[in-house]
């Protein structure tokens, strides 16, 4: 009996174990399962946290791309592509040309890679060596400043030139070194763009801050007006004391050297001009203006000497250097083409046909102006038959052109005429009566009178006037 009583007392404890056993299983799953159900709710909550931050911040992200779609073809237009980029060195070197300033030397600079992401954009670099004053350098950084594609120039160094080495050359040789970079366009996946609901409208809606951005990155010109008399910063400004009676400061005898150079040059374009002259014609009137040009010069040079007006060093040297030398050779090459023995015999033969057809044309003006081209020269070609002959030529030409002008100069005035055989032709000119032999000033010989047209004796030439 107590024995059937203790295996039910057994079985019923170890029921219980299992019963607490299940419960406790079920207890810690259900834990489990809220602590699972807390995490994803966490999730979620940080996902729904994540897209509201989204949804907040896409119309910017839209509006900034739309922005950027929009200012495609201005970046396009600054920043060079690949191949622009392989012609940089030639334009650096066409620059300094232009700005008179000497290239030394020209080196890329690779752009580091340091694990950056791709770009639409990627820098070009170079290092520049230069040799200038500092006006060529400002006249070279000008033409970067002011070219059509972004360039920059983050940083340059200079050397300054000596002040001896300016006196004695005339101008400063200053060394530069300077960076100049620019950035490459090449965008990408062009082909993938996002769509963009409603882009019209909202491009639209854009408009003022796609233009105020357009604006920013359109590149403002200016004209430079190089150093108009200022001088050099970079050289001692300190002039030595020295007596000056012409009383002209340093700027304005630069100035004196600055105006001889520029006529210079022009004497230099207009004798380029005497020699490509496609006629004779043609030569004889540059040549004209290039003798003024040179009268200029000369005078100008003349005056500077007489009283003195450069005194300073360096422009004393200049004058020296970029004026009276360049002047002597370019004079020497002109004497060296002059009309030495006169005209030759081909120019005569271009003023004879002009003269004779502006003599058939009735131009007696442009006939003897042709000819006051050539009259100078006319005495050297004594000795030479030939020339001789075209000279005694237009010499005639030039005569009957002189007495043609001023007989068509004369003014008379028709008022009739009486033709009566048996009797003397009367004509009224001028409101008088007049009859062969007659003289009608300003000495025109009545020779003899027709219908409506008279024939006259006019210095040792028969004229006829018709009426």
């Amino acid at each position: 009996m107590n024995l059937d009583r203790n295996r039910k007392l057994t079985l019923a404890v170890a029921g219980a174990v299992l019963l607490l056993g299940a419960l406790g299983w079920a207890i810690q799953d259900q834990r489990e399962q809220i602590a699972s159900a807390e995490d994803e709710v966490s999730r979620l909550s940080t996902e729904v946290a994540t897209a509201r931050r989204t949804i907040e911040s896409t119309p910017e992200k839209e509006r900034e791309v739309i922005v950027l779609r929009e200012l495609d073809p201005v970046f396009a237009q600054i920043l060079p592509d690949s191949t622009e980029v392989s012609q940089l060195l030639r334009q650096f070197y066409q620059y300094s040309a232009e700005a008179g300033i000497q290239l030394k030397e020209v080196q890329a600079r690779p752009e580091p890679v340091r694990g950056k992401k791709p770009s639409d954009f990627s820098k070009a670099s170079y290092t520049v060596g230069l040799e200038g004053d500092t006006f060529q350098f400002l006249e070279f950084i000008h033409r970067l400043e002011t070219h059509q594609r972004f360039m920059a120039v983050p940083s340059f160094s200079l050397q300054s030139s000596s002040r001896q080495q300016m006196e004695k050359e005339g101008h400063p040789s200053h060394r530069v070194q300077m960076d100049i970079e620019t950035y490459v366009y090449a965008p990408s996946d062009l082909g993938n763009a996002a769509r963009i609901e409603g882009y019209e409208r909202k491009r639209d809606l854009l408009a003022g801050e796609i233009n105020r951005r357009r604006q920013a990155l359109t590149l403002s010109r200016f004209a430079y007006r190089g150093p108009r008399g200022r001088r050099d910063p970079w050289i001692d400004p300190r002039v030595p004391v020295a007596d000056n009676p012409s009383g002209l400061s340093v700027p304005e005898q630069n100035a004196k050297v600055e105006e001889l150079t520029a006529l210079l040059e022009r004497a230099r374009g207009q004798w380029t001009e005497v020699q490509g002259a496609p006629d004779v014609l043609s030569r004889m009137l540059l040549r004209r203006d290039l003798m003024g040009t040179l009268a200029l010069l000369q005078d100008g040079l003349l005056a500077i000497d007489e009283q003195g007006l450069v005194t300073f060093t360096p422009a004393a040297k200049r004058l020296d250097l970029e004026v009276r030398e360049p002047l002597l050779a370019l004079q020497l090459e002109i004497d060296e083409t002059t009309y030495v023995e006169g005209p030759t015999r081909e120019e005569l033969e271009q003023v004879l046909s002009g003269m004779q057809r502006h003599l058939a044309e009735g131009a007696y003006g442009m006939a003897l102006a042709v000819f006051g081209e050539v009259a100078e020269g006319l005495p050297l070609v004594a000795g030479d038959p030939a020339r001789e002959s075209l000279a005694a030529r237009l010499g005639v030409l030039a005569e009957e052109a002189e007495v043609l002008r001023d007989f068509q100069a004369v003014e008379l005035d028709f008022g009739g005429q009486a033709l009566i055989q048996g009797r003397d032709a009367v004509v009224v000119l001028n409101g008088r009566s007049w009859t062969a032999g007659d003289v009608v000033p300003p000495g025109l010989e009545v020779l003899e009178i027709r219908s409506r047209e008279v024939d006259f004796a006019f210095r040792g030439f028969v004229l006829t006037r018709r009426f």
